[in-house]
Parts: structure tokens; C-alpha cells; sequence
């Protein structure tokens, strides 16, 4: 099983250094992760902001379905992204 304390040990890290470590790299994984969503709607409906998604959805250019629920995710990606670089900066490791 891994641990903090393995790890710890290993690197020559204190445990509070790797526990840190890990939560930034997370957070990371993380944004990565929600811009992938992101970029596949984008590529999805050929558009490049959610902005753009809407105003083909509401002119007819794109059947509302599944559209509106996309628009949705990208809109609680985006928002999910500024909440984990919120608390990256508020780490103090501006990455």
C-alpha cells in the first residue's frame, strides 16, 4: 500500500511537502482532465466558446439535444477549472 510516509521516505520529503505535492499535481490532473471535456465539446459542434454553442443551439444551427446538456457541462467545467486554480493559488504554487 502506498503511503505518505513510504513516500517520504523514499524522496527525503517531509510528509507534509509530499502530501502538498500530491494535492497540486491532482489539481492538475484535474484541470487537464476538465479542458479534454471542454476541447471534445468544442470539436463536437465545431464551436469555439460556450458562448457560440448557445447561439447555435437557440438559432436552430444545432438540435438542442443533447446540445443543452453539453452546454451545461462546458459551462460547470469552466466554472470546476477557476474553483482548482482558486485553491492552487491560494497554495501559493501559481503553476
Amino acid at each position: 500500500m502506498i503511503t505518505v510516509e513510504g513516500i517520504s521516505q523514499i524522496t527525503g520529503l517531509s510528509r507534509e511537502e509530499v502530501v502538498h505535492r500530491s494535492l497540486i499535481s491532482f489539481i492538475e490532473i484535474e484541470i487537464r482532465l476538465a479542458e479534454e471535456d471542454i476541447a471534445d465539446i468544442r470539436e463536437r459542434y465545431n464551436v469555439v466558446s460556450k458562448e457560440g454553442l448557445y447561439e447555435a443551439i437557440k438559432s436552430g444551427k444545432i438540435m438542442s439535444h443533447p446540445a443543452w446538456e453539453d452546454y451545461i457541462v462546458w459551462k460547470n467545467k469552466e466554472k470546476y477549472i477557476e474553483d482548482l486554480k482558486g485553491q492552487r493559488q491560494t497554495s501559493g504554487d501559481d503553476i
